[in-house]
């Protein structure tokens, strides 16, 4: 989001009257990331790693997560079910959660005195924020529950796996659904002695578990803004703005990332990170993974956000975001391609194939073939006749794209 007049959520229209000197490293050289971050062209960058959370932290996060997830103050036509069984829904974060992780990039801009009230006088710093941390994207995962049904219908049993795995994974709240892995689809597809009060009793009880949530944590997380007008405005309220302020975007007709400049090998890096935010191994039955890579150059930034899901024999999916910002450098090329300076642009894309649907794709149906760990190693043995596996990050490109929720713009 961008405007000429002030700052909004998104961009902050002036860049500071002196902004601190920054030293060329060499082409092969990096800044070393500090615990105080990268200060340059009036931008503060902080990137921070983090241990996986303790108990007590994790405990914090689970009721979080569940007070968000059973909130029922606020009405909506989608609310589908009984708000008492809602508020009854339980949920787990993932095993492994970098609770202090945080990337933060903050930048301070000038509040011109006609803002400030009638004895409002000079000019008044104001800090526009863009971040992500494991307890943001985890928020709106939780937030999605509170439209989810708690039980399974009936007719959803007795299907085959090819007609379960496609429909399950494209339906959901804002990319959020309950997969089911093959072994619960064949155990749910068999005879039931509908006689036996105790099979009766048990089938009830496993369809209405307050645990019935998603369990591969796929989070519609798209970056959190944080601004002191929206947060102190009485005329904006949290529910317009949605959590972690995600509705301030504004959309675009295309593309306004200038991926030529990123290809720029003449710019040296001088910041990258990755920072992971949470992982789980959905026991044993596939991979989560939610990381954030940064780059910095000496005239701009460069975030590209990825959620990675395999659930053996039913989905794969990849949902990616990518963010920039160009520097005002004050050299007169401050604009590329209708580039504006100090404005962050965001682009969206969300790829994810069922399971079934691999092979027409002329992808691998080897659960191998998707594993992180194994991605960019040769799987053929000499002799064999079997060809090597494509790293992952291609075969990732070939899954189709599918359709983003309605308040997440591709372009913005």
């Amino acid at each position: 989001p961008s405007s000429q007049s002030q700052p909004t959520p998104m961009m902050c229209a002036t860049v500071l009257p002196t902004p601190p000197p920054f030293s060329r490293v060499p082409l092969t050289g990096k800044m070393p990331v500090s615990p105080d971050g990268l200060s340059i062209k009036g931008w503060k960058i902080t990137t921070r790693n983090s241990t996986i959370g303790d108990e007590k932290g994790m405990e914090e996060l689970t009721l979080l997560l569940e007070e968000t997830a059973n909130d029922t103050t606020e009405t909506d036509d989608e609310t589908t079910g009984d708000g008492n069984v809602r508020r009854n829904r339980r949920l787990c974060p993932p095993e492994i959660t970098f609770l202090d992780a945080v990337i933060s990039f903050q930048y301070q801009s000038e509040k011109s005195s006609s803002n400030l009230g009638d004895d409002g006088a000079g000019e008044e710093l104001t800090t526009t924020e863009i971040r992500f941390t494991a307890q943001d994207a985890l928020l709106e995962w939780a937030e999605a529950h509170r439209y989810l049904e708690m039980q399974q219908h009936p007719q959803q049993d007795h299907r085959d796996e090819t007609a379960v795995t496609i429909s399950s994974c494209r339906e959901g709240v804002r990319g959020v659904s309950i997969l089911r892995t093959v072994d619960a689809e064949v155990w749910s597809s068999k005879p039931r002695n509908t006689d036996d009060d105790a099979a009766a009793a048990a089938v009830a009880a496993a369809g209405n578990s307050e645990f019935y949530y998603d369990w591969t944590f796929s989070s519609p997380y798209a970056g959190t803004i944080r601004n002191p007008t929206l947060d102190e405005s009485a005329g904006i309220e949290k529910k317009n703005v949605g959590i972690n302020n995600r509705r301030q975007w504004k959309p675009l007709q295309r593309s306004h990332i200038p991926f030529h400049l990123l290809q720029d090998t003449s710019q040296p890096i001088l910041l990258f990170d990755d920072i992971h935010l949470y992982e789980d191994d959905l026991h044993d039955n596939g991979d989560v993974s939610f990381n954030i890579k940064v780059r910095v150059m000496p005239r701009c930034w460069y975030v590209l956000q990825r959620l990675y899901v395999r659930l053996d024999h039913v989905t794969v999916r990849c949902r990616e975001v990518r963010y920039f910002c160009l520097f005002d450098n004050n050299d007169g090329s401050i604009e590329h391609d209708k580039v504006r300076p100090n404005t962050i642009y965001r682009d969206v894309v969300w790829r994810e194939a069922a399971w079934g649907e691999l092979g027409r794709l002329a992808l691998p149906t080897d659960p191998a073939a998707w594993r992180e760990e194994d991605g960019n190693v040769l799987r053929g043995v000499a002799g064999t006749g079997m060809p090597p596996s494509p790293p992952l990050a291609s075969l990732l490109a070939r899954l189709p794209t599918v359709a983003l929720p309605d308040d997440l713009p591709k372009f913005a």
